[in-house]
């Protein structure tokens, strides 16, 4: 039977509770700092550089590994040869974070499914589009290969399910071409800026950890923190990240900070837009709304950032995060404690990182 996802309007949740719950302790225990081992360069350094290095060694711990990988890739070659074998006027494709290198261990894989007649496709209508997903569904369902699967009729359609085999979330989505032209440009962003990688996963992370990674939960998409990401990265490549000392040696530690402070403290979102579309800029906001956040999406123009209604706990993190990383006199083993706090996925994963 399909359902309908409805949007979640709990209270919003408090990140303090979250870290007051995960008390961390200032002496050194791998299974509270499980992204830095034993032998990390870490250890013999403090300030930036220190800060450049753990923000490294959390991204080698966070990134999918090869096993990680070969599970997706495995379950994706499974649910694409079932669909076109029923379905020959079909093809799947990979897109969203997993497909650009931007998921974090526990996320799902997004599979976009395009007619190979193109031109029909871009002519089916809104209610004739969740009736072919529902066909879809169908043959879905009719085969015992998922622990969870159910039709999610929103703007967009999808069938979110849950592979046996693998235990890997999928969410599909029908004649959606906008989805691969996004994995294009990002991974061209990608190549330009390196950085954003080891970033994007920081980030990403502790958004998760406090329940503000989920758009239609009003948190903020994988999509809206590379766009923010990206503006930011462009913004002080044209301004440089320190007009006083233009010819310093830029770290990670540089960049998160900046980008902290930016979003945190600085950038006035009553006055202005972001746009990252035909080139990265800020235009005056003409809207009346009460969106705290407004971006413009590279592809279509929309505003996405108008499904953010719990951005106001996004720019929290951010300044709780910010007044975090602080760079004490005695020596600590990590600067991130403050913004990534251990839980038990980390400490999971430790166990197959050492």
């Amino acid at each position: 039977m399909s359902s309908i996802k409805s949007e979640d309007s709990s209270s919003e949740e408090n990140y303090e509770n979250d870290c007051e719950k995960n008390k961390i302790e200032e002496d050194f225990d791998d299974s509270f700092y499980p992204w830095i081992k034993p032998d990390s360069i870490c250890h013999k350094l403090n300030g930036m550089l220190k800060l450049h290095y753990e923000i490294l060694d959390f991204y080698d711990f966070i990134q999918l590994n090869k096993e990680e990988k070969e599970l997706r890739e495995n379950t994706f070659k499974d649910i694409k040869n079932i669909i076109e074998k029923k379905f020959s006027e079909y093809i799947c494709k990979l897109y969203g974070s997993y497909r650009t290198g931007l998921s974090l261990p526990d996320s799902d894989i997004d599979i976009l499914i395009l007619s190979k007649d193109e031109k029909n496709a871009d002519d089916i209508k809104s209610d004739k589009l969740h009736k072919k997903l529902k066909e879809i569904y169908d043959v879905l369902s009719m085969k015992d290969l998922f622990s969870q699967l159910e039709l999610i009729n929103a703007k967009v359609p999808i069938i979110r399910c849950v592979y046996k085999e693998t235990n890997v979330q999928i969410d599909i989505s029908l004649f959606h071409k906008d989805g691969v032209l996004a994995v294009e440009t990002i991974e061209k962003i990608n190549k330009v800026y390196p950085e954003i990688k080891p970033l994007m996963l920081l980030i990403k992370y502790a958004l998760r950890q406090r329940q503000l990674n989920k758009i239609y939960k009003g948190g903020v998409s994988s999509f809206i923190i590379f766009s923010l990401l990206f503006y930011y990265l462009s913004d002080i490549k044209k301004k440089g990240i320190d007009s006083k000392e233009p010819n310093k040696i830029i770290t990670l530690g540089h960049l998160l900070l900046g980008f902290l402070s930016f979003y945190g403290y600085d950038f006035k979102y009553e006055k202005y837009k972001i746009s990252i579309r035909n080139g990265c800029f800020l235009s005056e906001r003409t809207d009346e709304s009460k969106n705290v956040l407004s971006l413009e999406n590279f592809q279509d123009g929309q505003d996405i950032g108008k499904s953010c209604y719990k951005y106001r706990n996004v720019i929290d993190v951010f300044k709780f995060a910010r007044k975090s990383l602080y760079f004490p006199d005695v020596p600590v083993v990590s600067y991130l404690k403050g913004f990534i706090f251990p839980d038990d996925t980390l400490r999971k994963r430790a166990q197959n990182y050492k």
